[in-house]
């Protein structure tokens, strides 16, 4: 526990202090972070926190700190609901940026062959960016398949999600991501629990953006999420 209370520190402060690096070109390097913190209620419910930092979605002139709270439902081992409450806010940004954004979630699982998991995740993001309502749609499809060694698991996995955004009535986004999350602590398989107890999860990635309604349209990103199981 003190090791895992240690963790969150340094992550809140790598989330909190690290500045996105960006070359000068028209297709940027970042570097995204994030701390998420799990806490069952039951079996069935979950609390679930999150804090992260990358650059403002919009403009990326500016680093945008966003930081949530949700409820989970874990109806079935193969459908998860989540609902929940974000706040971002871009300090210094030049358009004063924040955001209200109310979360909605269905996410599928389903079990594939050679001990595969396909996700499907939709989200339905409710936003209020300036006092400005708008609505997004957002549907991610992952794919991951867990080893394990020495008691503890590796997973990698590759997703690629769409955004409809009704600013722009059109699919304007799209990410490519391939990853690894990495089981710091020996345990039961992380595929075979929903909920993992008692268990610190590094999940570390790349993710390629294209969007045609912002500035620039491509980004290259590298991140890191530690993730906190209680």
């Amino acid at each position: 526990m003190i090791r895992a209370l240690a963790i969150m520190v340094l992550v809140v402060g790598f989330c909190t202090g690290v500045r996105c690096q960006e070359v000068q070109s028209d297709t940027p390097k970042e570097l995204w972070s994030g701390l998420d913190v799990y806490a069952p209620v039951n079996e069935k419910f979950r609390l679930y926190f999150m804090v992260s930092g990358n650059r403002a979605e919009e403009t990326r002139k500016s680093f945008e700190t966003t930081v949530g709270a949700h409820l989970d439902y874990n109806a079935h081992k193969r459908f998860v609901l989540r609902a929940g409450y974000r706040y971002s806010f871009a300090p210094g940004d030049e358009d004063d940026f924040q955001e209200h954004r109310i979360v909605t979630e269905q996410t599928f699982r389903h079990e594939l062959p050679w001990a595969m998991l396909l996700s499907d995740r939709n989200r339905q993001d409710w936003r209020f960016v300036n006092g400005n309502f708008s609505f997004r749609y957002r549907n991610r499809v992952r794919l991951e398949r867990e080893i394990r060694a020495w008691g503890r698991s590796f997973t990698p996995y590759g997703s690629v999600e769409g955004y409809y955004d009704t600013r722009f009535d059109v699919w304007n986004r799209n990410r490519l991501t391939a990853g690894a999350e990495f089981q710091l602590k020996r345990g039961f398989p992380l595929l075979r629990e929903l909920t993992p107890r008692k268990q610190v999860i590094l999940d570390l990635y790349y993710t390629k953006q294209n969007d045609s309604r912002s500035q620039p349209h491509h980004v290259h990103a590298v991140g890191a999420t530690l993730a906190l199981h209680f």
